[in-house]
């Protein structure tokens, strides 16, 4: 078995890592981020935000090379990130959007369904067959076989046969 241990450094400079000290790049890529951050913070949205922090490193001569042959590519990059965590964000709330949905709609078909139970009652209490029954509620045959069969076993009361047949679909 291989085992791989690895040291994680922060290198966000509130926390002033050493390392940031010793490697110029570094804390210029870090004093870059703080500020887009910094800007976040102020309410600034983000395109705004970026594009401050590319014009700040220029006039400060803060990752100023890199940002001058690369600036676009730096600001699609960082665009893309912040785009991904606001895709992650629209995910999560359609998500629930789907769910509250498909709750909708099987609450819906669940009511479908008690009623459905409720009129084929109604129909055996007078008598009538599970053929008759099913052509007049245009319903399936099984169905209406699967209600009959429980309506015999445990007589017409409706809740018990709610919860018989909601617990044999499942």
């Amino acid at each position: 078995m291989l085992e791989l241990k690895v040291k994680m450094i922060n290198i966000n400079l509130p926390v002033g890592h050493r390392v940031l000290q010793e490697c110029g790049p570094l804390y210029e890529y870090a004093w870059f981020i703080e500020r887009i951050r910094s800007y976040l913070s102020d309410g600034m949205d983000r395109d705004t935000a970026v594009a401050l922090a590319v014009r700040d490193s220029v006039r400060e001569d803060i990752f100023s090379d890199f940002v001058r042959k690369h600036g676009s590519e730096v600001e699609n990059m960082l665009y893309t990130q912040f785009n991904m965590d606001d895709a992650l964000k629209v995910r999560y709330e359609e998500g629930l959007e789907d769910g509250l949905e498909q709750g909708m709609a099987q609450g819906i078909d669940r009511g479908e369904h008690r009623l459905l139970i409720r009129q084929v009652c109604g129909k055996l209490r007078k008598g009538e067959n599970s053929e008759k029954i099913a052509e007049d509620l245009l319903a399936d045959r099984e169905e209406i076989d699967r209600i009959r069969e429980a309506y015999a076993e445990y007589g017409p009361d409706a809740a018990v046969l709610f919860d018989r047949l909601e617990r044999a679909g499942e």
